[in-house]
């Protein structure tokens, strides 16, 4: 599992609809190029706009029935076409990690596509509980793609949607993940956006062992997204633990980066707030002889209510005090 869900509080997200996010809204994502949001965020979970597909994160088996009833209500008024709803039992989540399908065609493919900013990226509801995309991380993405690094190295990249947005804007990048199967997924929307894989790279390694790799390789970064989940199962018995190897993958991480370099960290670790990440990241960096300055926090999305979604921190790498590149 890459990431934690959690339940989101009942929120405002729009002034006209508490909990719901309103057709104004939905107008302005689409004219962004973006068909991929929240469309209501509630106490017992939410609901996610997929194209032309739904899905329903809930918590509650009691209060489902009564939650699809005032979807149907509202379908015609937030204008949208829809072929599927699929549901997400988070109440079954230890027996089944499997999505259902609640309405529309069981004949449809499983996979389908959608868009973020302009940039497709390709969804799968047979693949677990996760579709292959994060929703919450779209201001991050959308910050990473104006700053237009040159070279971007995408730790836990998992489906490489930082990837495409740094290679959108024209960067060269490494995408790092444990699996195999995962990146060719990324290299799938890499395609979608008329983007040649073969011109990236895509490794499929222990994000704590590619370090070396890169090194004798003479690689340098000029922007770092660390993603990584809370807990992982690694090769050869090396668990990965965030509270405890985050600094050490700093470490290891800070050798290969440039002078003024970005540096996205971001993670689902409930005790953790973007204080926490900075804590740690200073710590790490002041071990390596390097001083990281923060940037201003993004703004949530629109569509998410406050306080939802991964705490994140983005970095700069001060020039003035750096490591050496033969460190």
């Amino acid at each position: 599992m890459r990431r934690r869900l959690v339940s989101a509080p009942l929120s405002r997200p729009s002034e006209a609809e508490p909990g719901w996010v309103g057709p104004e809204q939905i107008a302005a994502l689409v004219a962004t190029g973006t068909t991929m949001h929240r469309l209501f965020s509630g106490r017992d979970g939410w609901i996610e706009r997929l194209g032309r597909d739904l899905l329903i994160s809930w918590n509650s088996p009691e209060t489902l029935r009564s939650l699809l009833s005032e979807l149907e209500g509202r379908r015609s008024q937030l204008a949208l076409s829809i072929d599927r709803i699929f549901l997400r039992k988070r109440w079954e989540r230890r027996e089944s990690s499997e999505l259902a399908l609640v309405s529309g065609s069981p004949v449809l493919p499983m996979a389908t596509t959608a868009k973020e900013n302009g940039l497709s990226f390709r969804l799968r509801f047979d693949a677990g509980e996760s579709i292959g995309f994060f929703l919450d991380q779209r201001e991050n993405r959308a910050f990473l793609r104006k700053s237009k690094p040159t070279r971007l190295l995408n730790l836990f990249a998992y489906t490489c949607s930082f990837g495409v947005a740094a290679a959108a804007a024209g960067a060269r990048t490494w995408n790092v993940d444990l699996s195999p199967r995962i990146l060719e997924w990324g290299k799938e929307n890499y395609r979608l956006n008329s983007i040649d894989p073969a011109g990236h790279w895509f490794l499929a390694r222990d994000a704590r062992a590619v370090f070396l790799y890169l090194s004798r390789r003479k690689a340098r970064f000029d922007a770092c997204v660390i993603d990584p989940p809370t807990y992982a199962h690694g090769r050869r018995g090396l668990d990965f633990s965030l509270p405890r190897d985050l600094g050490s993958l700093m470490e290891g991480l800070l050798p290969l980066c440039e002078p003024d370099a970005l540096l996205l960290l971001s993670t689902n670790y409930q005790p953790w707030r973007p204080a926490d990440l900075f804590r740690e990241a200073t710590r790490a960096c002041h071990r390596a002889g390097v001083k990281v300055e923060p940037l201003a926090p993004l703004p949530c999305p629109k569509d998410l209510p406050e306080g939802t979604g991964p705490a994140t921190r983005w970095l700069r790498i001060d020039p003035s005090l750096h490591i050496s590149q033969s460190s």
